[in-house]
């Protein structure tokens, strides 16, 4: 496997990765995760930009390091072969859209944040295009990204399905689905 060749083919990945830790490293020395994350639509106000910075931030360093090695491996598959900007476009529009449509259900939220809406967006468009466009690679379990991704989406959501409170499994998959509907989009205009 050669992860250290193919880096240069994956700046958007590696983008999202460093800004994610680096939106760490500065709530971790100065706790600004209020400023950031996502809030209900009756909670919100003006500051719409919530809905961008909500998927920037991670509670602490083990659902940074999860949601970091997820999307290591969503881009290492994808992005060199969708390319750099249809990537990050996709990525960041889907995010965004998601954060809406999550804090628009759950108007009265007072914290919504983690970067698996990237994650789940680009899976969901990524495991769509498959089937709509033959050339693009296949997420085969048995190789380093296919476990991991295939893990990542069962994992991040399993234990949720238990809880009182399952908004994390809901605003997965309105992620997810907003992925696929971006592959769906992109073969009836030939993008």
């Amino acid at each position: 496997m050669n992860i250290l060749k193919k880096l240069p083919t994956m700046p958007c990945t590696l983008a999202i990765i460093a800004v994610w830790i680096a939106i760490w490293v500065i709530v971790t020395i100065k706790d600004v995760s209020p400023l950031l994350s996502g809030k209900g639509m009756a909670r919100i106000g003006n500051e719409y930009y919530r809905l961008f910075t909500a998927g920037l931030t991670h509670t602490n360093v083990i659902h940074l390091l999860l949601n970091v090695s997820a999307m290591f491996w969503v881009g290492y598959l994808y992005e060199e072969h969708i390319g750099s900007v249809k990537f990050l476009l996709i990525s960041i529009v889907c995010a965004v859209l998601a954060q809406f449509i999550f804090l628009y259900i759950y108007r009265n939220a007072e914290g919504s944040i983690g970067g698996s809406v990237y994650i789940f967006a680009l899976c969901g468009f990524s495991l769509t295009t498959q089937f709509l466009f033959h050339n693009l690679p296949k997420l085969t379990y048995g190789t380093w990204s296919g476990n991991w991704i295939m893990i990542y989406l069962v994992a991040s959501n399993i234990l949720k399905l238990f809880a009182p409170d399952f908004s994390t499994v809901i605003i997965h998959g309105i992620a997810f689905i907003l992925g696929m509907a971006a592959a769906f989009i992109c073969r009836c205009f030939g993008i």
